[in-house]
Order: structure tokens, then sequence, then C-alpha cells
């Protein structure tokens, strides 16, 4: 049962599409004590409508299935822009802003156990930089989490849940070796 926890060529493709065009603004859930979102985050680019979600899929980890949160993004209509949450009112915030380069944050996640030797490359999130030199960021922070962190600012990067929080997880676990690096692909 594996499928992918990192963007298809298609997906990528998208991205690739929007360097240079005009980031017009992002649809999602408002926030409530954090800036977290549910499940889906529309944007508009140029005229075009794309949504970003993050949903559990089951995928095979580490010899288990497991249901893990994983990033899309596809072309789509405004009615799909919707919230996921109960009585939820989505909410539009501006960015108006040409998109020079998109980073795709990739972590590379390996788990040795004796002569056993397994990994996964799971995207984590995606950070857009605008001609102005502000970045808007939307983070998958925990691997078994729907909500897509959002942030706006400068040096995004350096936000991002840190790579330890894997080798946190396999702390104390007797003979595993846990090893994760973070890959950041630039579209530009």
């Amino acid at each position: 049962m594996k499928k992918p926890t990192i963007f298809s060529e298609q997906e990528i493709d998208i991205f690739k599409n929007m360097i240079g065009k005009r980031f017009e603004k992002y649809k999602c859930d408002p926030f409530i004590y954090s800036p977290m979102v549910y499940g889906i985050v529309g944007i508009y680019v140029d005229g075009a409508i794309y949504k970003i979600t993050s949903f559990c899929e089951p995928v095979e980890r580490f010899s288990n299935t497991e249901d893990i949160a994983v990033l899309h993004i596809e072309q789509t209509t405004n009615d799909e822009i919707h919230s996921y949450m109960d009585n939820g009112k989505m909410i539009e915030t501006p960015v108006s802003s040409k998109i020079i380069a998109i980073d795709i944050v990739t972590d590379h996640q390996k788990l040795d156990h004796g002569s056993d030797s397994q990994s996964l490359d799971y995207t984590v999130g995606i950070v857009f930089h605008f001609e102005d030199e502000r970045e808007l960021s939307f983070e998958i922070k925990t691997w078994f989490s729907e909500m897509i962190t959002i942030e706006k600012g400068y040096g995004l990067i350096e936000k991002f849940e840190s790579v330890d929080d894997f080798l946190e997880e396999w702390e104390g676990c007797d003979g595993y070796i846990a090893k994760c690096s973070r890959e950041i692909i630039r579209l530009d």
C-alpha cells in the first residue's frame, strides 16, 4: 500500500507554471488560536484557482500502514474552496504580489534496525517567495495532522518544524537508529 508522500510531477508542474504570475489571495478558515487551518487552502494566482490540501491517506510507513497527512495541489473551481469545519466560513487574505520563486520542502526520513533499513520521503511544505521579498508558507508540522500551518513574513524556512522531531519519535526504541535530512528544491 505504498502511496507517494511527495508532490507528483504534475503537481510540480503546477508550481512551475506559477512563477512570474501574480499571487492574488488565499482563502481559508479563520485562525483560532494559532495560524493553522483544517485540510484546505484556496490560492488564487492570475485568475486561476488552486486548492492545497492536507488529508490523511493510508501509507506504508516503517513496516506499518499509517494514516499520514499528505500535501496535494490541484487546479479547481471556487465552489471547491470550502470549509471542512462545521459551520465554517472561509476568509480571504490578499497577497497581490508576483511570485519569483517557490521552495518545495521535503524531509528524507530513514530508519535502521539491525540489517533492515527503510526510508520515506515526505513533503512537509511549500514557501512562496514574492517580488517584494515577502514569503508565504504552507506546512504540515506533524505527520498525522491534517492541519496546515500558514506563515507570512521573511526567512520562513527557519520557522519550519525541525527534523529533530522525527529523531525524537524513535528515541528510546531499542535497536532503532533514526536519521532525517531536509531538502529544499527551489523552483524559479
